[in-house]
């Protein structure tokens, strides 16, 4: 995951909310009609990439691939959610739909916000340092920034982790960020990165890098990417 530095709240935002209040209605999500709108910001905002998996975004809705909804970080409902939140800009953001859908017996498929729905998880995205609580292995794997080089490994130690890594752990077992999908996609994209890196100088990927950070659009999974070009030698 990496930190989504927010921008000011939209102008027709702030207004519905205004004219909501004004006619003593509440300031409930399901009825506010610029979905699509906010959409395309929270994804400009977020350089189009999903805000836990870092998928690509392109669209709001509609087909899966590229395809993205309005992510409430902390939920709007349930026993862990915030009803007054449905409409804090500060709490919404763009995230893939890609698993919506999917049947019981395929839920170990579902990630990100669908596999999160009603819980809570620690607002890493809010954080500026975000990216530092997460790392990389060559398998595919995001996994929490501690001792274990291994999703399984964190898993079958789960109960001795405290503090940032048992919060990144929950993390990202919660948004099933390890599924199997987005693993082997993960490792695709690093092994191809791998192969051209390895002809670069060190100078030369320090560039790249730095041009990835930059760009209005991101490459799909940059923080992986950035954490081995990082590496480079």
């Amino acid at each position: 995951m990496r930190y989504v530095k927010k921008g000011c709240e939209p102008e027709f935002m702030i207004k519905w909310k205004s004219l909501r209040l004004q006619a003593g209605q509440s300031l409930t999500y399901v009825d506010f009609e610029c979905k699509e709108e906010l959409n395309r910001i929270l994804r400009a905002e977020q350089h189009h990439i999903c805000c836990y998996c870092q998928q690509r975004l392109d669209h709001f809705q509609g087909d899966k691939i590229g395809g993205s909804h309005n992510e409430h970080l902390i939920p709007e409902n349930g026993p862990q959610g915030d009803f007054d939140k449905q409409m804090d800009y500060a709490n919404l953001y763009a995230c893939c739909i890609d698993s919506r859908g999917l049947r019981k017996k395929e839920r170990s498929k579902r990630h990100c916000g669908e596999a999160k729905a009603d819980k809570l998880i620690r607002c890493f995205i809010q954080e500026e340092e975000c990216s530092s609580f997460f790392r990389y292995n060559t398998l595919g794997e995001i996994i929490p920034n501690g001792e274990y080089d291994c999703w399984d490994d964190y898993i079958a130690h789960k109960e001795e982790l405290e503090g940032d890594v048992k919060d990144a752990m929950e993390a990202i077992d919660i948004l099933n960020l390890n599924c199997h999908f987005l693993k082997a996609d993960r490792k695709g994209d690093l092994d191809g990165l791998l192969r051209i890196i390895s002809t670069l100088s060190k100078k030369d990927v320090e560039n790249k890098a730095l041009f990835f950070e930059q760009a209005e659009q991101y490459p799909r999974y940059i923080d992986m990417l950035l954490y081995f070009m990082a590496k480079k030698k």
